[in-house]
Parts: C-alpha cells; sequence; structure tokens
C-alpha cells in the first residue's frame, strides 16, 4: 500500500519551471509520453466510492511499460491524498481484455507529455496535457516537503488543481 500526496498546479508555460529545477540543480529523471486509460465498472461503484482505475501505458527512451493503478477516496487535507496500488503488466491488451471480461469499460483516456525531476525528496512532474494545458505536480512523503519544494520552486502561492487530468477532460467534453 502507497499513500500517494500530490500537490497539482496549472501554469503558462512549463519551461520557466525547467528553467528554475535546473538552476537549483534538481535531478532531472527522464521525459515520458504516457497514454492512460480510465476504467469503470457497469455498476459504477467505482465512480460511486471516488475511487479510480487506470491502464498507464508509458515510453521512455524508446522503452515501453504498462502500470495498472487503483486509486483509492480522496482523503481531507490541503493536497491530494489517497491511498494507490499499482503493478506492473507484462501485457497491456492483455489486461484490457481481463478488465473488459470482469466487467470493466475504458472510459476516456488521457495523452500527455511528462517531465520527471527529482528535488527535496520529491518527484517534480512538468505535464504537457493537451488540450487542458500545462501543470506542475509535485508528490512527496508528506505534505511539508511538498510545501517547501512548491516554495523553492516558486509555486507555493498558486491556486491548487484538487482534480486529476481524467476528471478535468471529462468535464471539458461534456462542454
Amino acid at each position: 500500500m502507497t499513500l500517494e500526496i500530490e500537490a497539482k498546479i496549472q501554469v503558462d508555460s512549463l519551461e520557466p519551471v525547467a528553467e528554475r529545477l535546473g538552476e537549483m540543480k534538481a535531478s532531472f529523471v527522464a521525459e515520458q509520453a504516457q497514454r492512460d486509460a480510465y476504467f469503470l465498472d457497469a455498476a459504477g461503484h467505482l465512480a460511486q466510492r471516488g475511487c479510480g482505475l487506470r491502464l498507464r501505458s508509458e515510453t521512455v527512451a524508446g522503452k515501453s511499460a504498462s502500470i495498472l493503478t487503483f486509486k483509492g477516496p480522496r482523503q481531507s487535507g490541503p493536497y491530494k491524498i489517497r491511498l494507490e496500488y499499482e503493478t506492473a503488466v507484462a501485457d497491456a491488451e492483455a489486461m484490457v481484455k481481463i478488465l473488459e471480461g470482469l466487467g470493466f469499460r475504458a472510459t476516456l483516456t488521457v495523452v500527455k507529455t511528462r517531465r520527471m525531476w527529482e528535488l527535496g525528496g520529491c518527484q517534480v512532474c512538468l505535464d504537457d496535457v493537451p488540450p487542458l494545458g500545462f501543470f506542475v505536480e509535485v508528490e512527496g512523503p508528506d505534505e511539508a516537503a511538498i510545501r517547501t519544494v512548491l516554495t523553492r520552486i516558486g509555486l507555493a502561492e498558486r491556486p491548487l488543481i484538487t482534480e486529476g487530468y481524467a476528471t478535468m477532460l471529462s468535464r471539458r467534453q461534456q462542454i
């Protein structure tokens, strides 16, 4: 079991944040192309409980991997806090067939480019999520570490986004 604690902030451009991370000697980890397929059960139990099921396919430096993630309901607090369970998937297409056989259906796909950095014990992700825009996610071991990193990169006073990309994209598609 893992507790995911993250802050998400929308920005006009990722480049100033990337420059600031470079100036601070943050460690660049990787650039990833990610494709996240979100699944719901026919009865709507996941959505009713505020949970999520995602199959992520990502490519890093020409190597592909897939990860199945279950996210529990959001807990209270200033940042997005959820229980998260993840496991590697050897065959994404087979996993989709298994999920469909169990009564799940893919309802939404989010495609993004993510540049990952490490700073102050946190993972800092610079996300380009068409058509939603640009976002910075800071995920860390606790709220204090996240707050410190947000302050260091100059984003501590910006409004936090508490919704996931899937929720934002779903709402946008309904407009």
